[in-house]
């Protein structure tokens, strides 16, 4: 954090007080966290939420979007959900055991339906304490900031492509 702005340094320190705020507040929890039955794992509650919004990942490209979840552990995962009948692996690249995708069955959409409902009901927790103009706004800037992050990712993935390609 040392070639860190002293702006952005107050904004780091803003952010990290108000995160305490609202973690005292108990509402910290992520939308996606741990489901309200004993049905469903954690894991295998967001995985199917992260499903049912991109249509099929990679295993590779699931297991980062679960927080780079270690594939022995990600393998065991999908095999359970295999068995219930919610999610199949399909090989991308035939004879390529690396290039494996995983979709939603009928049974799984099904489940990840309820899933993206507590998900939704979750969300409209966090955003009805604000009055409309202010979730308005809200939502603006957030769509800036993935924007910007966008940008950014882009920024620093061809400033790496750029010095792989000098080293060769």
């Amino acid at each position: 954090m040392s070639d860190l702005s002293d702006e952005v340094r107050v904004q780091v320190a803003r952010l990290r007080h108000l995160l305490i705020d609202v973690g005292r507040r108990g509402i910290f929890a992520s939308p996606l966290a741990a489901p309200p039955d004993a049905e469903l794992e954690p894991l295998h509650f967001e995985t199917l939420w992260w499903l049912r919004a991109e249509g099929f990942l990679t295993i590779n490209a699931l297991a980062e979007r679960l927080g780079g979840v270690a594939m022995p552990r990600m393998s065991r995962m999908l095999d359970k959900l295999e068995e219930a009948g919610w999610v199949q692996r399909m090989k991308i690249i035939r004879d390529d055991r690396r290039h494996v995708s995983v979709r939603l069955t009928d049974k799984g959409r099904e489940q990840a339906e309820r899933v993206d409902s507590i998900v939704l009901e979750r969300m409209a927790r966090l955003l009805l304490p604000l009055a409309g103009e202010d979730r308005s706004a809200l939502m603006d800037l957030l769509e800036r900031w993935v924007e910007a992050l966008g940008q950014a990712t882009q920024q620093v993935d061809s400033e790496s492509l750029a010095l792989s390609a000098s080293d060769g």
